[in-house]
């Protein structure tokens, strides 16, 4: 069985009338494991009522919460949403239980794994950063997936430049590309595996015009998206999950790439991060 560590925020957005769960390693922890992989997940929610509903959710999504540590005098993370003049604005809360996830047992920090999973957002707390770079110093892991995931300004180049050299495969959006600097897409990544010589894949993902993969020589495109959007919340989290997979399961890469088109093509026409999966669809994805 593939195993990943994915280590990260889970977190409430918080509506005037309603909530939902999310944060981008959930997401994508949810989606890895509903795919067959066996998930250690390391986080923190706080002993409010919110944080006993995180952990009957992570449960409920098939996950252990065995890794995700309660603590007392933080709250559970969340997100304030408003309307300002038909635009959502989104308040990311501070000091949440996110922030200063602890070490996880020696059993997890010194697990065996084929891959280890991060983004930005939890990192921002030097205590989260400071779990987050003993899981990467201590995981005996194949991959390390850095799917960049920036939010507003919860990031540094610092903050990138600490952990780059240790990733294997690193993904981000086309509009997420110019936290490396100018140019194209090409000379960007062409520069990244210069910089970085562990580097094996950068994904791109592209929107409307689908993803693409460069392995430091070639780019491999995949085809457009078809289907009309709903809602892009937990689109990308779905791709990485289904590319991970796929990768960690020795399949092609056009396969890895066509499959996490397919499966996040399917969460955009949804409302939801972490919509169930109609029947057939599971299979044509792993």
């Amino acid at each position: 069985m593939i195993r990943v560590c994915s280590f990260g925020e889970v977190l409430w957005d918080l509506f005037e009338s309603d909530r939902k769960i999310g944060g981008a390693p959930f997401n994508f922890s949810s989606h890895l494991s509903r795919l067959g992989a066996d998930v250690t997940f390391v986080s923190a929610v706080g002993s409010d009522p919110l944080g006993s509903e995180t952990l009957e959710r992570i449960r409920a999504m098939g996950l252990s919460a065995d890794s995700v540590a309660v603590l007392p005098d933080r709250p559970t993370g969340y997100c304030a949403v408003s309307l300002i003049d038909g635009t959502p604005h989104y308040d990311l809360a501070e000091g949440v239980a996110y922030d200063y996830i602890p070490l996880p047992s020696e059993t997890v920090l010194n697990g065996r794994y084929d891959a280890l999973y991060f983004g930005t957002l939890a990192s921002r707390n030097p205590a989260s950063a400071r779990t987050r770079d003993a899981l990467i110093r201590a995981c005996d892991s194949g991959e390390v997936f850095f799917d960049i995931n920036i939010r507003g300004r919860f990031w540094s180049p610092e903050s990138l430049a600490g952990v780059l050299p240790y990733v294997t495969i690193l993904k981000f959006s086309r509009e997420e590309m110019g936290v490396f600097g100018q140019g194209n897409e090409q000379s960007i990544c062409d520069n990244l595996f210069r910089t970085y010589p562990n580097l094996r894949l950068i994904v791109l993902t592209r929107d409307k015009d689908g993803a693409w993969i460069f392995d430091g020589r070639t780019v491999l495109m995949s085809e457009k998206p078809r289907s009309s959007v709903v809602s892009t919340v937990g689109a990308g989290d779905s791709f990485s999950a289904c590319f991970l997979y796929n990768y960690l399961a020795k399949q092609d890469l056009s396969v890895c790439l066509d499959r996490a088109i397919r499966l996040s093509d399917y969460v955009v026409t949804q409302l939801g991060a972490i919509p169930d999966y109609p029947d057939g669809l599971l299979e044509r994805i792993r």
